[in-house]
């Protein structure tokens, strides 16, 4: 066997000392192999801890304009579900307590003299604009030659001022429900345009980088869909407490109706009778007051 050449068997060796030597020198590890999965995972990591409004902001400006809007509907829509409920409660309650009062007290003068002495109610103020009509219609009683012209004159006018008095109240009832309206159809329109809005930025973003995998699609898709998750939270609360006070206005403007009824029925009573007509060769202020000072 030929012998190998020496020269080149030198020349070898002390190149690979010399590698080796820099090696020691820079002391710089070898590279480690990694699995193939390995590069996804920081991503995962950090889509893992961002939280909702830190999509949004990754979403764009105007996802997370649309995110503030519905945020505040949203604390707009819980104050007066709350404010709501209890006010209509403690309506509810007071109307009760005074229509209980209007059937036990000894006559109308009466009531009305102790109106100060019952907390705000519909019914009340209902009964205020009755009251006071039916003192000014009793006292034309004894000024008009036609009875019948003035009973009747009275009678619409008192319905009048009934009717004036449950409308007022009525909106009163109705204040603020607009709002919940609103929310209710306007939120979840608003959370679609700023889920479109951060699809379509998801889609340059794939047109720009060439990538269609669902790597890249996922995160701009989630950042997007948290506006429609934030519209549909504003205005599902929102159409149930619409539904649930409308029916509770219905319910409270009933009762204005049943006691409106009531009081007519009993100024009819006295109208029609002869007490007014007997009272009133004596005095006016007698026949003023005979409907207010006795129960028909």
């Amino acid at each position: 066997m030929p012998l190998p050449d020496l020269a080149r068997v030198t020349s070898h060796s002390s190149v690979a000392l010399a590698a080796g030597a820099e090696n020691i020198t820079t002391m710089e590890p070898a590279p480690a192999m990694q699995p193939a999965g390995s590069a996804a995972a920081p991503a995962e990591s950090d889509t893992a801890s961002t939280g909702i409004f830190g999509r949004a902001m990754q979403g764009g400006f105007i996802v997370f304009t649309c995110l503030l809007i519905l945020l505040s509907m949203s604390v707009v829509t819980w104050a007066v579900l709350i404010a709501k409920y209890v006010y209509l409660q403690r309506l509810a309650k007071s109307g009760e307590a005074f229509t209980k009062s209007f059937w036990d007290s000894r006559s109308l003068n009466d009531l009305n003299s102790r109106l100060a002495e019952y907390p705000y109610s519909p019914v009340r103020e209902v009964f205020r604009s009755g009251y006071a009509e039916l003192v000014r219609g009793s006292q034309l009683l004894g000024q008009v030659a036609s009875s019948e012209i003035a009973v009747n004159a009275a009678l619409d006018n008192i319905n009048r001022a009934l009717g004036k008095a449950k409308m007022f109240e009525r909106r009163r009832l109705e204040k603020f429900m607009s709002m919940l309206a609103i929310s209710a159809s306007a939120c979840p329109f608003i959370g679609l345009f700023g889920t479109v809005w951060g699809i379509m930025g998801a889609f340059e973003g794939i047109a720009k980088t060439g990538s269609a995998s669902l790597a890249a699609v996922a995160p701009g898709i989630s950042e997007a869909l948290v506006s429609t998750a934030f519209g549909l939270a504003a205005a599902i609360p929102a159409v149930v407490g619409y539904n649930i006070f409308a029916a509770r206005v219905r319910y409270l403007v009933g009762s204005i109706d049943g006691f409106t009824a009531d009081f007519l029925n009993i100024v009819e009573r006295y109208l029609v009778s002869d007490k007014p007509r007997a009272s009133a060769g004596s005095s006016p202020s007698a026949a003023a007051q005979s409907p207010l000072d006795s129960r028909i």
